[in-house]
C-alpha cells in the first residue's frame, strides 16, 4: 500500500521536481501540500505549487498556506530569485496554464495537525522548505511528534558547510528556532536528515538536461527551462553537475536504500545568533563514547536522535531522474 505524505515546500524549482516525482511515485500518496515561505515570498509558493498541481492533473490534492517568516529571531538572507526566479519556476510562467488547486480551509499548521492525528502513525512527512510550519505544529502541540510515522527533512549540512550561510544550509538558515525545535522533538523514530551532504553527490548531469531538453515526459516538458534557469547559480557549489536538493529528499523517503550511509547520531541546531547561525551541530563523538567501558555522557540539550544521511547511490538517484525525465 502507498504511505500517506504530506509535503511541506517553499515554491522552488527543485521543490517542482520533488512534488512531480512524489506524484508519480507509487509508494507514496500525496495527501496534502503544505506551503512556507522560503525560497521566495509565500503568495508567490503558493502560486509555484499551483502551476505544478495543474500541469501533473493532481488539483484534487489539498494546498494549505502557512507561514510567511520564522517563528522567531532569524538571519535576514538574500532572497533566493536569482537562482529560483521571482515566480519559483524560473521565471519561466509566462504562457504557461494557470495555477489550480484546491485551497484548504485552514492553515498549513493545522492541516499538518489534523492529518496526522487522525491517522496516528500513519502520516510521513516531507520538508522541503523551512522548517516554520512544523515549528508552530509543535510549538502549540508538543506531544505531536510522536503521531508521525516518519520524518524527512531536506536541510542541514554535517560536514559539509552551508550554502545560505558559511555553516547553514538554506532551509535551515530561514528559521534556525523552528529547526531547533524539531531537531530536539520526540519523534516516533529517528528523523533522515537529507542534507548537503547527500545532495551535492547525487546530482543531474548533462545527460539529464539533454533528456530534459527531448520533453519526451510531461514533467520533463514542465521541469526543464526552470532546472536550466535553476542550474546558472543552483550548482556555484558542484559544477558542471546540478544539485536537485528536494528531489533527492523525495526519493529518500520512498526508497530508503538511496541513503546507505544514515548512521543515528544526535542532532541540534545554531539558534544562538552566533558564527555557526543555522548550522546543524551532529555529535560524532558519541558513537566513540558509548564504546568506552564505564563511560557516562548525557546528551546535550536541545540534541535528538537523527539518522545522518552522509552518503548516496548517486547511479540509483541518476536512474530515477532520468525516469522522471522520460528516459
Amino acid at each position: 500500500m502507498p504511505r500517506p505524505v504530506i509535503i511541506d515546500t517553499d515554491g522552488g524549482v527543485d521543490d517542482a521536481a520533488a512534488i512531480w516525482w512524489a506524484l508519480l511515485e507509487p509508494e507514496l500518496d500525496v495527501i496534502a501540500v503544505t506551503v512556507v515561505w522560503g525560497n521566495i515570498a509565500l503568495d508567490a509558493a503558493m502560486t509555484s505549487v499551483g502551476r505544478v498541481l495543474a500541469a501533473a492533473g493532481r488539483t484534487d490534492i489539498p494546498v494549505a498556506r502557512g507561514a510567511a517568516g520564522p517563528i522567531g529571531v532569524a538571519p535576514e538572507l538574500r532572497p533566493a530569485t536569482f537562482i529560483h526566479g521571482e515566480d519559483g519556476l524560473g521565471n519561466t510562467t509566462e504562457g504557461r496554464p494557470a495555477p489550480a488547486m484546491t485551497v484548504a480551509a485552514v492553515p498549513a499548521p493545522a492541516l499538518i495537525r489534523r492529518l496526522c492525528r487522525e491517522r496516528p502513525g500513519e502520516v510521513s512527512l516531507l520538508t522541503i522548505g523551512p522548517l516554520s510550519n512544523l515549528g508552530r505544529v509543535l510549538t502549540d502541540d508538543p506531544g505531536f511528534a510522536a503521531t508521525v510515522r516518519e520524518l524527512v527533512v531536506m536541510g542541514g549540512s554535517a560536514r559539509a558547510g552551508g550554502n545560505a550561510l558559511p555553516a547553514a544550509e538554506a532551509n535551515v538558515a530561514h528559521d534556525p528556532p523552528a529547526a531547533a525545535l524539531v531537531a530536539g522533538a520526540a519523534w516516533a523514530q529517528p528523523p533522515l536528515l537529507v542534507g548537503l551532504d547527500v545532495t551535492r553527490e547525487a546530482t543531474l548531469t548533462d545527460a539529464h538536461f539533454v533528456l530534459l531538453g527531448e520533453h519526451r515526459s510531461a514533467a520533463a516538458e514542465f521541469l526543464d527551462a526552470p532546472l536550466r534557469f535553476y542550474r546558472q547559480f543552483g550548482s556555484v557549489l558542484t559544477a558542471p553537475d546540478c544539485p536537485c536538493h528536494d528531489l533527492v529528499a523525495a526519493m529518500a523517503l520512498a526508497h530508503p536504500a538511496l541513503i546507505p550511509d544514515a548512521p543515528v547520531l544526535p542532532m541540534a541546531v545554531d539558534a544562538a545568533g552566533g558564527p555557526a547561525w543555522g548550522a546543524t551541530v551532529v555529535d560524532f563523538r558519541a558513537p566513540a563514547v558509548a564504546r568506552l567501558r564505564g563511560a557516562e555522557q548525557d546528551r546535550a540539550p536541545g540534541f535528538g536522535p537523527w539518522r545522518i544521511g552522509l552518503g548516496a547511490d548517486v547511479e540509483r538517484f541518476r536512474r530515477q531522474a532520468a525516469a522522471l525525465f522520460g528516459g
